[in-house]
């Protein structure tokens, strides 16, 4: 990591958690089933990852779930491929300011939005995506973490997470998403009488 990189990325964490002390949510384990809203980030890496995700929005829509997903890509050219849907916004490193932080209307209405659910499947290290994530007032929020992860990091993704899958160095991104759909499905919370 250059020096300029590493400064970016200290100073984007500090301001993302600055940023994550003046957010308020309700808090609450929610069972995929009963969720009546769904928000997803993923990295817009491939067609087959975006056709996936978007059959995956297309089943919750059916069950007249809400849905909202944001895919971020690293290539400008990548995005000119893919149709706008109604459910979906994609955005570039173009939209992002020198540390990183997404900017955008729809950023804005996506994180203040209360999801019941707000799933993020991309890498821990795709930090637009994090960073949306962890400033998102989804009542429960679910990510993943590397298997390699150090117990430090691993402390900073509790912070922004109520559900942490564990990923292998293979990362993807439809595989967690089944993973995470899995583990709301078994998901049981208890109501407070």
């Amino acid at each position: 990591m250059s020096l300029i990189s590493g400064i970016k990325y200290k100073a984007g964490n500090y301001f993302l958690k600055m940023k994550m002390a003046t957010v308020t949510r309700n808090r609450k384990l929610i069972n995929i089933d009963s969720a009546g809203s769904v928000g997803i980030l993923f990295e817009l890496t491939d067609e087959n990852t975006y056709r996936l995700i978007h059959e995956y929005l297309q089943k919750l829509q059916s069950r007249k779930v809400k849905t909202k997903a944001i895919g971020y890509s690293v290539s400008k050219l990548l995005t000119n491929k893919f149709l706008p849907v109604l459910s979906f916004d994609l955005f570039t490193g173009k939209q992002l300011n020198w540390l990183d932080i997404p900017r955008g209307l729809f950023i804005k209405d996506f994180t203040d939005t209360e999801f019941d659910i707000c799933i993020n499947v991309a890498s821990e290290n795709v930090f637009p995506l994090k960073f949306i994530a962890a400033i998102s007032k989804a009542r429960l929020r679910a990510g993943s973490y590397h298997n390699d992860q150090s117990g430090l990091k691993k402390g900073n993704l509790t912070g922004i997470y109520d559900v942490l899958i564990k990923t292998d160095e293979n990362h993807d991104q439809v595989k967690l998403l089944e993973d995470i759909h899995e583990y709301l499905l078994i998901l049981n919370p208890r109501e407070n009488a």
